[in-house]
């Protein structure tokens, strides 16, 4: 049998190398056994299953691409290890002063030492200056209130504290006049205001002052009168709140009536008998500033008080 004839695994048909007999032909090989004609039930269930494509399962995928699983967050993670602090800084041994040598008998002795300099001691931190600006700053507040409060009360001194007014009573319906200017008022009820927190108990009364100068001398008289109240018979009084109007402020016309209104409250049982008193003001528009903080050295004239009738 040729080598294209015999199986692979045969061993050769050659003769011993000792010239004995040539080894007898290898058998055959057998004959495969025919395919059984029946097919069996895994073969006929696999020829009849319905073949899948392959999915992926994990990761999940995604509409914007494969997601991949993030990785297990420890609910207790260990802390990042820290920098141990440098070990103080360690000070050099203070050296130990040799003993000086004993001198032998004969040899002159040495000299000593010089003294070693004073150690100066640290300068004492500057607190002497800084008690003297505050001291300072402490004197200059004390010096500013002290001048605004002088000259505070030398301006009401003479503004407002003169001697006693002297009360002028001015019959219903007339004019009183005071430093040639002609001064008129007039008491009425009227409604309450829009907003109103008063009970029934209290009627609003409406003030109306005319003031009209009749002479060139009066018309720098431009401040508004003061201490506006309502008096009733048994002498108590209660407050008017007054407007400024619609007047210069330098100077007035002469001959010109300059309207003023106010409101005020008071109760219902005195409203029909209440009467308005003020005080007109001597304060003039041409007056310099730094003569206002000076105490008055010659007579003032005396402070008039209008009390209108009803």
């Amino acid at each position: 049998m040729s080598t294209e004839e015999r199986d692979w695994f045969a061993p050769r048909n050659t003769p011993p190398r000792d010239g004995g007999p040539p080894a007898p032909p290898a058998p055959p090989p057998r004959p495969s056994p025919a395919p059984s004609p029946v097919p069996s039930p895994w073969r006929a269930a696999r020829s009849t299953r319905t073949p899948y494509p392959d999915q992926q399962v994990w990761p999940p995928l995604s509409r914007e691409g494969v997601t991949q699983p993030m990785p297990a967050v420890r609910e207790a993670a260990l802390p990042l290890p820290r920098p141990s602090a440098p070990p103080p800084p360690t000070l050099p041994p203070t050296p130990t002063p040799a003993a000086p040598p004993v001198p032998r008998e004969g040899t002159p002795a040495a000299a000593p030492p010089s003294a070693a300099p004073p150690v100066r001691e640290a300068a004492p931190r500057r607190r002497g200056r800084a008690a003297l600006l505050a001291a300072g700053a402490v004197v200059s507040v004390l010096a500013a209130v002290t001048a605004h409060t002088v000259d505070g009360y030398l301006f009401y001194e003479q503004v407002s504290t003169q001697e006693d007014a002297t009360e002028v009573v001015v019959p219903a319906g007339r004019a009183g006049r005071v430093h040639d200017i002609e001064w008129k008022a007039a008491v009425a009820r009227t409604k309450a205001p829009a907003g109103s927190r008063h009970g029934a108990d209290v009627a609003w009364m409406k003030i109306d002052i005319t003031q009209k100068v009749l002479s060139d001398g009066s018309a720098t008289l431009t401040g508004l009168p003061t201490d506006l109240r309502l008096h009733d018979r048994a002498g108590r009084s209660w407050a008017v709140e007054l407007g400024s109007g619609d007047r210069p402020t330098d100077r007035l016309e002469v001959g010109r009536e300059y309207p003023l209104r106010g409101l005020a409250v008071v109760p219902v049982a005195v409203a029909d008998q209440v009467e308005l008193a003020f005080t007109p003001s001597s304060y003039r528009s041409d007056t310099p500033t730094g003569d206002l903080f000076k105490r008055p050295t010659g007579p003032q004239p005396d402070r008039t008080t209008l009390r209108f009738r009803r």
